[in-house]
């Protein structure tokens, strides 16, 4: 790896007026059907931005638990019902998400929005293909804006996990070549001591640290910061790198060649469909369901289909399957999943995945039960959503460290305010940083100083969530 230089610049110059400031901070208002568990997550990060929420729902418990938990108005309702949409103040509202357990109710509500309040963006939560298509999205359905499937989103993350060896501390992003990588420093790393500079010239790499999580505080580094034991440290750097970083630092992993998917469920096929033809080869899906299996089979004939209970102590003797590299447990049930995923370690398997459709806590859970990667539906979902809410030009968005931290993917256009301006010219306060640019041909770099942002550019913003309003009148 070659050593190249990066300025890790304090910002001086100032890109915001007092009056810029105060329509910066005007609040908006978004109206939220369903207080579920979907809806409360994407509530609290709303409310976390400055906008005002209003959330509707036809249980008084959830009203109440919401109205209880977080800094919002409850409305108790039908989301279908115009008197309620009205009096939630939908005329006056930026957007109505819809994200209740029901197809149907979603897509009624976000369709009345649509015809009677015009001015008012759609947004709804679709699981059945029967409405958005095979791929997962159909776009203008009765007029909505922006359809998310759960299932859709997951698999695609799951599917990106996979691709980088599966990796919990690595992500990657639409547009970029770049990649995220978290690690933590150990209390007997040569790296204590150093600075964030001096760290560089120690790995002999290309990248730059956008954050440190010290003592469960998330702080954007200056060149000048000392790493401490214990530091978990994310850095941004091209996928070359990231592999010999990895490799340096003793957690290279490879991509696994075979795996064992347990569950054949609606989200195991939209997976299976990211998949090429010799990938699928390397597959065994486990489950019970005969009529299930013989639909797999039919559908995807490169896979082993294995009809089995996967709580049978023998199957995954008889069945051979700590041969295989990966296992991810997909099935409905998260106590089901964490239970089988945390099993596989202990019988051979190298790496396992578990869903959590339900309860988030068991996300917390999964390092002490030896579980490589925990994926949320609900944080996948959640997610999408708010890469639409928060701007057309956010390609990306990656929440970390219990939502402290915002890794944003930005295409810049000709209004933006960063738009032909050097990274040293551009006031973020310490709160954030540019941790990569890639241009209109495709191709990716670590930025410096001297850094232009061009129109076309698409740019990773890492920025502490308090600023998370500064980043998006910068950068939107």
């Amino acid at each position: 790896m070659l050593l190249h230089p990066i300025c890790y610049h304090d910002f001086t110059s100032s890109d915001l007026s007092l009056q810029e400031e105060k329509e910066r901070s005007t609040s908006k208002k978004i109206i939220i059907l369903g207080a579920g568990r979907r809806g409360l997550s994407l509530a609290k990060k709303l409310i976390s931005d400055g906008n005002d929420i209003v959330i509707i729902d036809h249980r008084q418990d959830r009203i109440e638990y919401a109205v209880g938990h977080l800094d919002c108005l409850g409305i108790l309702g039908n989301g279908t019902d115009i008197a309620k949409l009205e009096e939630a103040g939908v005329e006056h509202a930026q957007a109505f998400v819809a994200v209740t357990d029901s197809d149907e109710v979603n897509l009624v509500s976000c369709g009345l929005v649509s015809s009677s309040y015009p001015q008012t963006k759609t947004v709804a939560a679709i699981r059945s293909l029967v409405y958005t298509g095979p791929d997962g999205l159909k776009e203008g359905l009765l007029g909505i804006d922006y359809i998310v499937n759960p299932n859709a989103e997951t698999a695609a993350s799951i599917h990106q996990i996979i691709e980088q060896g599966v990796h919990g501390n690595i992500l990657g992003f639409v547009n970029s070549h770049l990649l995220l990588y978290n690690f933590q420093i150990a209390h007997d790393s040569p790296y204590i001591g150093a600075s964030v500079m001096q760290m560089r010239s120690k790995l002999n790499a290309i990248f730059i640290i956008t954050s440190i999580m010290r003592r469960g505080t998330v702080i954007v580094p200056s060149g000048s910061t000392v790493i401490q034991g214990g530091d978990i440290l994310t850095i941004v750097a091209d996928s070359e790198e990231v592999r010999d970083i990895l490799k340096t630092v003793g957690q290279l992993q490879k991509r696994p060649n075979s795996m064992v998917l347990v569950g054949a469920s609606s989200l195991t096929r939209a997976l299976l469909n990211r998949m090429g033809a010799a990938m699928r080869s390397k597959v065994a899906v486990v489950d019970r369901d005969e009529e299930v299996c013989r639909q797999f089979s039919e559908r995807f004939r490169e896979i082993l289909v294995i009809k089995a209970d996967i709580t049978d102590e023998e199957i995954m003797s008889e069945e051979q399957l700590g041969a295989y590299d990966l296992l991810v447990a997909l099935t409905d049930n998260d106590e089901l999943n964490i239970i089988t995923a945390s099993y596989a370690k202990r019988i051979g398997i190298k790496r396992s995945m578990a869903l959590i459709r339900e309860n988030n806590n068991y996300v917390r859970m999964a390092p002490s039960l030896d579980i490589d990667v925990v994926i949320s539906t609900t944080n996948a979902t959640v997610e999408s959503l708010l890469r639409y809410l928060r701007g057309t030009n956010v390609t990306s968005l990656h929440s970390l460290f219990g939502g402290q931290l915002d890794v944003y993917e930005f295409i810049i256009g000709k209004e933006s305010t960063v738009c032909a301006k050097q990274l040293k010219d551009i006031n973020m306060r310490k709160k954030a940083i540019v941790a990569g640019i890639t241009d209109r041909d495709g191709v990716s770099h670590i930025p410096g100083g001297e850094s232009r942002l061009n129109e076309g550019d698409t740019v990773l913003v890492a920025a502490l969530h308090n600023a998370s309003d500064l980043i998006q009148h910068l950068f939107g």
